[in-house]
């Protein structure tokens, strides 16, 4: 019968000496060294942390700014403050000088056809009356004509029509559809200016 595996038959004098002797070789033998790894680049700030310490470096810190520096930036955004307001009142002043301007001449420059409306009796603005010598006049527009489209716009009642007209210029040309009796056809007419004096 052998010996069971897990037993142990060796000569523990040569096995510990054996063991010794290793340990003995491995502190005599310099280990060999390991490269390095290369240290890794430092990360590049970004460009709103460069800004914000170059501010702090010209500040001299943000806790403790010189009583010079404060002075500096103090000044420096009062004079922001004055070329602002000045900006702002230049514009004020030149938009209130073109409002006046351009009311004093859509006043005088105000778009005539020369007739009075009155409520057609289905839709349209109905031609009450047409002043000798207007626009509407040389179109050959007569009373009791109803005026059904300006341009592309329908005209249902006359608000829209004088609406519509007043919205252009003097010299504009505009094409008004009219029914007279039960026949429909179109005038072109060359809207003038308002003359002093005339409905």
């Amino acid at each position: 019968m052998s010996a069971p595996r897990h037993l142990w038959s060796g000569d523990w004098e040569l096995d510990s000496s054996a063991h010794a002797e290793d340990l003995a070789a491995r502190r005599v033998r310099p280990e060999e060294p390991a490269e390095p790894e290369p240290p890794a680049p430092a990360p590049r700030p970004s460009r709103l942390r460069r800004a914000i310490r170059a501010v702090r470096r010209w500040l001299g810190g943000l806790h403790a700014p010189s009583r010079r520096r404060i002075r500096v930036v103090a000044v420096v955004g009062i004079l922001a403050l004055i070329v602002v307001a000045g900006a702002y009142a230049m514009t004020s002043g030149s938009t209130a000088t073109k409002t006046s301007a351009s009311a004093s001449l859509s006043s005088n420059a105000e778009p005539w056809l020369g007739v009075k409306l009155a409520n057609a009796p289905i839709r349209g603005a109905m031609v009450a009356s047409v002043v000798p010598g207007s626009p509407a006049a040389a179109a050959g527009i007569r009373p009791g004509d109803v005026i059904t489209q300006l341009d592309t716009q329908p005209i249902v009642t006359p608000a829209i029509f004088v609406s519509a007209i007043a919205g252009m210029q003097p010299g504009d040309k505009v094409d008004l559809q009219l029914q007279r009796g039960t026949s429909q056809y179109t005038v072109n007419v060359a809207l003038a200016s308002h003359p002093a004096g005339t409905p």
